[in-house]
Protein backbone atom coordinates (compact mmCIF):
# COMPACT_ATOMS: atom_id res chain seq x y z
CA UNK A 1 0.00 0.00 0.00
CA UNK A 2 1.66 3.60 -0.72
CA UNK A 3 2.59 5.54 2.09
CA UNK A 4 0.02 9.02 2.43
CA UNK A 5 2.86 11.80 2.76
CA UNK A 6 0.34 14.85 3.66
CA UNK A 7 1.60 18.46 2.89
CA UNK A 8 4.12 20.35 4.61
CA UNK A 9 1.76 22.90 4.80
CA UNK A 10 -0.53 20.59 7.34
CA UNK A 11 2.36 19.18 9.92
CA UNK A 12 2.79 21.53 12.02
CA UNK A 13 -0.79 21.88 12.58
CA UNK A 14 -0.93 18.31 13.47
CA UNK A 15 2.23 17.92 15.46
CA UNK A 16 0.34 20.53 17.49
CA UNK A 17 -2.89 19.44 17.64
CA UNK A 18 -1.04 16.09 18.99
CA UNK A 19 1.02 17.43 21.50
CA UNK A 20 -1.84 19.01 23.44
CA UNK A 21 -4.04 16.20 22.82
CA UNK A 22 -0.90 14.23 24.86
CA UNK A 23 -0.58 17.39 27.62
CA UNK A 24 -4.32 17.35 28.10
CA UNK A 25 -4.24 13.46 28.61
CA UNK A 26 -1.23 13.33 30.81
CA UNK A 27 -3.10 16.54 33.05
CA UNK A 28 -6.30 14.54 33.47
CA UNK A 29 -4.17 11.55 34.61
CA UNK A 30 -2.34 13.67 37.22
CA UNK A 31 -5.06 15.12 38.82
CA UNK A 32 -5.74 14.28 42.00
CA UNK A 33 -8.39 11.41 42.80
CA UNK A 34 -10.65 11.29 45.32
CA UNK A 35 -10.03 8.40 47.55
CA UNK A 36 -13.15 6.64 49.44
CA UNK A 37 -11.70 6.48 53.32
CA UNK A 38 -10.73 2.33 53.91
CA UNK A 39 -11.35 1.60 57.12
CA UNK A 40 -8.72 -0.05 59.20
CA UNK A 41 -8.82 -3.60 59.67
CA UNK A 42 -10.43 -4.96 62.98
CA UNK A 43 -7.50 -5.69 65.34
CA UNK A 44 -7.35 -9.55 66.03
CA UNK A 45 -7.94 -10.75 69.80
CA UNK A 46 -4.53 -11.85 70.60
CA UNK A 47 -4.17 -15.21 72.47
CA UNK A 48 -3.42 -15.36 76.41
CA UNK A 49 -0.80 -17.57 77.44
CA UNK A 50 -1.16 -20.80 79.57
CA UNK A 51 -0.86 -19.20 82.86
CA UNK A 52 -3.75 -16.70 82.44
CA UNK A 53 -5.84 -19.53 81.15
CA UNK A 54 -5.03 -21.38 84.32
CA UNK A 55 -6.31 -18.06 86.43
CA UNK A 56 -9.27 -17.74 84.20
CA UNK A 57 -10.10 -21.49 84.79
CA UNK A 58 -9.57 -21.37 88.23
CA UNK A 59 -11.74 -18.45 88.73
CA UNK A 60 -14.60 -20.02 86.98
CA UNK A 61 -14.32 -23.55 88.43
CA UNK A 62 -13.58 -22.37 91.77
CA UNK A 63 -16.63 -19.55 92.13
CA UNK A 64 -18.85 -20.05 89.67
CA UNK A 65 -19.44 -23.91 88.83
CA UNK A 66 -18.92 -24.80 92.27
CA UNK A 67 -21.36 -22.31 93.88
CA UNK A 68 -24.05 -23.22 91.11
CA UNK A 69 -23.24 -26.80 90.39
CA UNK A 70 -24.30 -26.03 86.65
CA UNK A 71 -22.68 -25.33 83.39
CA UNK A 72 -20.97 -21.81 82.78
CA UNK A 73 -20.73 -19.32 79.81
CA UNK A 74 -17.50 -17.44 79.30
CA UNK A 75 -17.77 -14.50 76.90
CA UNK A 76 -15.41 -15.19 74.24
CA UNK A 77 -13.21 -12.20 74.06
CA UNK A 78 -11.72 -10.15 77.35
CA UNK A 79 -13.39 -7.13 78.62
CA UNK A 80 -12.14 -3.84 77.19
CA UNK A 81 -11.97 -0.61 78.84
CA UNK A 82 -14.88 0.92 77.81
CA UNK A 83 -17.55 2.51 79.68
CA UNK A 84 -20.82 1.78 79.73
CA UNK A 85 -22.47 4.39 82.21
CA UNK A 86 -21.83 8.15 82.57
CA UNK A 87 -19.78 9.75 84.33
CA UNK A 88 -17.44 7.11 83.85
CA UNK A 89 -14.42 5.99 86.66
CA UNK A 90 -11.34 5.15 85.92
CA UNK A 91 -10.54 1.32 84.97
CA UNK A 92 -8.44 1.68 88.51
CA UNK A 93 -11.75 2.42 90.09
CA UNK A 94 -13.95 0.08 88.28
CA UNK A 95 -11.86 -2.78 87.87
CA UNK A 96 -10.97 -2.30 92.13
CA UNK A 97 -7.12 -1.87 91.46
CA UNK A 98 -7.41 1.32 93.49
CA UNK A 99 -5.90 0.30 96.70
CA UNK A 100 -3.41 -2.68 96.99
CA UNK A 101 -5.83 -4.47 98.96
CA UNK A 102 -4.10 -7.94 97.90
CA UNK A 103 -0.74 -6.77 98.74
CA UNK A 104 -0.20 -8.49 102.26
CA UNK A 105 2.79 -7.83 103.10
CA UNK A 106 4.09 -7.51 100.02
CA UNK A 107 3.19 -4.11 98.09
CA UNK A 108 6.08 -4.72 95.29
CA UNK A 109 4.87 -7.66 94.04
CA UNK A 110 1.33 -5.97 94.50
CA UNK A 111 2.56 -2.63 92.79
CA UNK A 112 3.58 -5.17 89.48
CA UNK A 113 0.46 -7.03 89.23
CA UNK A 114 -1.14 -4.10 88.99
CA UNK A 115 0.61 -2.41 86.35
CA UNK A 116 0.93 -5.11 84.53
CA UNK A 117 -2.99 -5.61 84.22
CA UNK A 118 -3.22 -1.65 83.53
CA UNK A 119 -0.57 -2.19 80.63
CA UNK A 120 -2.95 -4.82 78.71
CA UNK A 121 -5.92 -3.67 79.73
CA UNK A 122 -6.42 -2.67 76.37
CA UNK A 123 -5.43 -5.47 75.00
CA UNK A 124 -8.35 -7.91 73.65
CA UNK A 125 -7.61 -11.75 74.33
CA UNK A 126 -9.64 -14.53 72.49
CA UNK A 127 -10.49 -16.92 75.56
CA UNK A 128 -12.62 -19.77 73.16
CA UNK A 129 -9.86 -22.53 74.35
CA UNK A 130 -11.08 -21.86 78.04
CA UNK A 131 -13.08 -25.23 77.87
CA UNK A 132 -10.54 -27.02 76.93
CA UNK A 133 -10.09 -30.33 79.41
CA UNK A 134 -13.26 -29.01 81.43
CA UNK A 135 -16.71 -30.17 81.48
CA UNK A 136 -18.63 -27.25 82.87
CA UNK A 137 -17.33 -24.23 81.02
CA UNK A 138 -18.48 -23.33 77.17
CA UNK A 139 -17.41 -19.83 75.73
CA UNK A 140 -19.94 -17.95 73.92
CA UNK A 141 -19.87 -14.48 71.80
CA UNK A 142 -20.42 -11.07 73.76
CA UNK A 143 -24.36 -10.77 71.26
CA UNK A 144 -24.84 -13.87 73.39
CA UNK A 145 -25.49 -12.27 76.78
CA UNK A 146 -28.56 -10.81 77.49
CA UNK A 147 -28.26 -6.70 77.50
CA UNK A 148 -28.64 -4.75 81.30
CA UNK A 149 -32.05 -4.21 81.89
CA UNK A 150 -33.45 -7.65 79.97
CA UNK A 151 -36.43 -9.31 81.97
CA UNK A 152 -36.50 -13.19 82.48
CA UNK A 153 -37.50 -14.22 78.78
CA UNK A 154 -33.60 -13.11 77.26
CA UNK A 155 -32.48 -15.08 80.38
CA UNK A 156 -34.75 -18.14 79.40
CA UNK A 157 -33.22 -18.12 75.89
CA UNK A 158 -30.10 -17.72 76.98
CA UNK A 159 -30.01 -20.89 79.11
CA UNK A 160 -31.80 -22.80 76.60
CA UNK A 161 -29.70 -22.16 73.35
CA UNK A 162 -26.08 -22.82 76.13
CA UNK A 163 -26.03 -25.88 78.11
CA UNK A 164 -28.62 -24.93 80.85
CA UNK A 165 -25.50 -21.87 81.96
CA UNK A 166 -26.08 -20.51 85.15
CA UNK A 167 -24.96 -17.30 83.62
CA UNK A 168 -22.29 -15.40 81.23
CA UNK A 169 -18.99 -14.51 82.85
CA UNK A 170 -16.63 -12.06 81.37
CA UNK A 171 -12.85 -11.31 82.30
CA UNK A 172 -10.48 -8.54 81.71
CA UNK A 173 -7.24 -9.32 80.86
CA UNK A 174 -4.39 -11.26 83.92
CA UNK A 175 -2.06 -9.10 85.54
CA UNK A 176 1.00 -10.85 86.74
CA UNK A 177 3.68 -9.92 89.71
CA UNK A 178 7.25 -9.77 88.69
CA UNK A 179 7.59 -13.19 90.43
CA UNK A 180 5.09 -14.18 88.59
CA UNK A 181 3.65 -16.41 91.64
CA UNK A 182 0.55 -13.51 91.97
CA UNK A 183 -1.88 -12.49 89.43
CA UNK A 184 -4.98 -10.16 89.62
CA UNK A 185 -7.92 -10.39 87.50
CA UNK A 186 -11.25 -8.56 87.27
CA UNK A 187 -14.69 -10.34 87.03
CA UNK A 188 -18.22 -9.56 85.09
CA UNK A 189 -20.55 -11.82 86.55
CA UNK A 190 -24.14 -11.60 84.71
CA UNK A 191 -27.26 -14.38 85.33
CA UNK A 192 -30.46 -12.85 85.53
CA UNK A 193 -32.55 -9.89 86.06
CA UNK A 194 -31.69 -8.86 89.30
CA UNK A 195 -28.37 -11.41 89.45
CA UNK A 196 -25.24 -10.33 88.94
CA UNK A 197 -21.75 -8.66 90.16
CA UNK A 198 -18.50 -7.27 89.79
CA UNK A 199 -15.35 -8.46 91.62
CA UNK A 200 -11.54 -8.27 91.47
CA UNK A 201 -10.09 -11.72 92.22
CA UNK A 202 -6.44 -12.10 93.27
CA UNK A 203 -4.55 -15.39 93.14
CA UNK A 204 -1.81 -17.08 94.24
CA UNK A 205 0.28 -19.97 92.11
CA UNK A 206 0.80 -23.55 94.09
CA UNK A 207 2.63 -24.70 90.85
CA UNK A 208 3.56 -23.73 87.39
CA UNK A 209 0.17 -24.71 86.31
CA UNK A 210 -2.17 -24.36 89.30
CA UNK A 211 -3.51 -21.67 91.20
CA UNK A 212 -5.46 -20.75 94.31
CA UNK A 213 -7.71 -17.90 94.78
CA UNK A 214 -5.82 -15.66 97.96
CA UNK A 215 -8.40 -13.05 98.04
CA UNK A 216 -11.59 -10.99 96.15
CA UNK A 217 -13.24 -7.72 96.14
CA UNK A 218 -16.62 -6.83 95.67
CA UNK A 219 -17.10 -4.35 93.81
CA UNK A 220 -20.67 -4.11 92.55
CA UNK A 221 -23.86 -6.06 93.04
CA UNK A 222 -27.11 -6.47 90.91
CA UNK A 223 -30.07 -6.17 93.19
CA UNK A 224 -33.98 -5.18 92.65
Amino acid sequence: MPSVVLPRSRRPVLLVAAFFTVLLAGAACSRPRVLLPIAPPATLPGLPDARALAVYRTVADSIYVRTTERPIAVVATTLDTACATFPCATVEERWGLGSLWWAGSDSTEASTARRDLLASSRMRFDLRALPAGTRNLVTIEPRAVPIPGSDVGPWIAFRDGNHAAAGALQFSSVGFGQSGQTAIVFVDWRCGPSCGHTLSVALNATSDSTWRIGDMLLLSSLQR
